[in-house]
């Protein structure tokens, strides 16, 4: 919540490398005086107050790699001297501000940048040709501007694109079918301009993509029910000359397409040659690079002795850090598993920009070949010494043996924690991430007890305000089940991923942290569920269905203290209970929103322990 300026002196701290300033009330303009910190790497200052024009001093960052200043109310035009810095990598994000003027032709020097988002402002003109010189892009949102003219046909070089968002601007003229043959793309949103022509239909066309608002399109898939091509010409010589044309098309066609598997196939060699880590693009250039090989050797060849747990998508390895004394979990993606490769991808995109205590820190990550030519991928994190929530509350037979016990205060801490990280992710990141597979297995916790919420091989990224993806994420897309218990009833039946979602699966983990029973237990057959099991026990049966665990070591502390005060404890049950039971209710709507469940969790917290002295 820090307010003011920036202050001018800040130009004094010549060796800062980097600068987090996001999500407070910070307002003026951006001090000249930051171009004097010449080492400065990172500036991620996005949901303040900032204003006035950006300075044309951050010119002088030569090491500049990422800079996010999105969501603020700067005005006046994108500085030439920000798009001449080559260093540029990691992300160029000035999303909804007052920007205006033309994207300039500079905007090809950034030849190493992963990520563009200049959307939400007041910028026009056309898309300059020289973008096409960003070869190594992978994220490109101009949503939400005033561009317009054609699609420039450079852009077929562009051929990295994951996502490409166009949306909501006047461009004109027809669809370049290249976009179609982009292999590694998973989203393009055309709509709300004015397209005119024939749909293509393959690649991304055939998906991934929408087209809403372009009332002058026809063809294309039959699922778009756009009109069909334009009548045929009847006359017998204009169908002889349609024959040839067809005939001269299709060549024209095989050979590019040709000619595009052929530079797909030199392509993809050349990345298997080079091993990219895939951290240089996604995570960040600060971000430590690790071999296969580093990793193999540091957890013994990921022997059994090293295997601390095993998930959908692969196996987690706790090791040592060769360049630190950091003890960190290396997860290994087993990529035969169908959907493996994605859920690397989607933790990567995740995980790149957020920042929380309660979240689990990513070290760096790891994507190359090994092992005789393989593919080969993982995630390296930091290790959290008091494993998952899932080992405390079910523990196997070995974990017994150390006598885990989570007491009341150090759950209400721990269900505190999470909703925080969710508060984090639903409000507070620039775009809402909703997490997909909320369930004790995935919150861990560190020698302190804290928890912190990971992966996020399901998580979905939206641009919308209340987190309910729009009509440009389709079915298949948002098609996101997370694990049987814990997933929202409206999942399946086909609805799209949403905050409540995120909601309905807190719920269910807050049941189950204080019942000590997990949804799938084989109580809970026929009509009996967790959450009914809890709200028939509301409000006068809430000490029978508390943990056993939780209700002895109460009554044993207050054997060891000589006080008691199990009413105190009744009224902070029955509390969280309800916040449980509203939070997994059936219907979408009828559920809290995080933030309340976050006050109110304080609330509770505060209240017990004030009793608690008293007596």
């Amino acid at each position: 919540m820090l307010t003011g300026s920036i202050p001018r002196y800040i130009g004094k701290l010549s060796k800062l490398i980097e600068l987090y300033l996001y999500e407070n009330n910070i307002s003026v303009k951006i001090p000249t005086s930051i171009g004097n910190i010449s080492r400065l790497s990172i500036i991620f200052s996005s949901m303040n107050m900032l204003e006035g024009s950006m300075p044309v001093s951050l010119g002088d960052c030569k090491y500049l790699q990422g800079l996010d200043l999105g969501y603020n109310r700067l005005t006046g035009q994108i500085p030439l001297q920000v798009l001449d810095l080559s260093s540029l990598s990691i992300t160029l994000d000035l999303h909804h501000n007052h920007l205006t003027g033309p994207l300039p032709p500079q905007v090809g020097n950034l030849k190493n940048l992963a990520e563009l988002d200049i959307s939400g402002n007041k910028l026009s003109g056309e898309i300059p040709s020289t973008l096409g010189n960003c070869l190594v892009l992978q994220l490109w949102y101009m949503d939400g501007n005033l561009f317009e003219g054609t699609l420039p046909s450079s852009l077929k070089q562009l051929r990295g694109i994951d996502v490409l968002d166009l949306s909501r601007n006047n461009f004109s003229g027809e669809i370049p079918s290249c976009l179609g043959g982009f292999p590694f793309i998973q989203n393009l949103n055309l709509s709300y301009n004015s397209f005119e022509g024939v749909v293509p239909s393959e690649g991304v066309f055939m998906n991934v993509f929408s087209i809403l608002g372009n009332n002058k399109l026809c063809g294309g898939i039959k699922a778009l029910k756009l009109p069909e091509y334009p009548a045929k010409v009847s006359d017998k010589k204009a169908e002889l000359s349609g024959h040839g044309l067809i005939i001269i098309v299709i060549s024209i066609t095989l050979s590019v397409a040709l000619l595009i598997a052929c530079l797909c196939a030199i392509l993809c060699r050349t990345r298997k040659r080079k091993g990219r880590s895939y951290s240089d693009l996604q995570l960040g250039n600060w971000y430590p690079t690790l071999s296969c090989a580093e990793l193999l050797q540091a957890t013994n060849g990921f022997s059994t002795a090293n295997l601390i747990g095993q998930g959908r998508y692969g196996s987690v390895y706790k090791e040592n850090l060769k360049f630190s004394d950091q003890e960190v979990a290396v997860k290994v993606l087993n990529l035969q598993q169908r959907g493996a490769d994605k859920s690397f991808l989607a933790e990567c995109e995740t995980l790149k920009n957020i920042r929380h205590c309660n979240l689990l820190k990513i070290i760096t990550s790891c994507s190359s070949i090994c092992f005789k030519g393989s593919d080969f991928k993982a995630l390296v994190f930091e290790f959290m010494p008091n494993g998952s929530l899932e080992s405390w509350l079910h523990p196997n037979f070995s974990e017994q043996q150390n006598s885990k016990y989570l007491d009341l205060i150090a759950r209400l801490n721990i269900a505190t924690d999470v909703a925080s990280a969710l508060d984090y992710l639903h409000h507070h990141c620039g775009r809402t991430i909703i997490h997909c597979d909320l369930k004790p297995s995935n919150v861990l916790l560190d020698k302190e007890l804290c928890a912190r919420v990971g992966d996020f091989g399901l998580a979905r990224s939206f641009l919308t305000t209340d987190g309910i993806s729009d009509q440009t994420q389709s079915r298949s897309s948002t098609a996101v089940r997370g694990t049987i218990g814990y997933v929202a009833p409206e999942y399946g039946m086909g609805a799209n991923v949403s905050k409540q979602g995120d909601v309905y699966s807190y719920g269910i983990l807050l049941l189950e942290m204080f019942t000590g029973k997990n949804p799938t237990n084989s109580m809970f057959t026929d009509n009996l569920s967790l959450h009914n099991y809890a709200n028939m026990a509301l409000p006068d049966r809430v000490m029978a269905i508390a943990d056993s665990e939780l209700r002895s070591g109460f009554v044993a502390a207050s054997i060891r203290t000589s006080q008691c005060n199990i009413v105190g404890l009744e009224e902070c049950l029955v509390s969280i209970f309800q916040i449980g039971v509203i939070c997994s209710a059936e219907l979408a709507s009828e559920r809290m929103d995080i933030r309340d469940v976050l006050l109110e969790l304080h609330m509770i917290r505060n209240l017990f322990l004030q009793k608690e002295e008293r007596v």
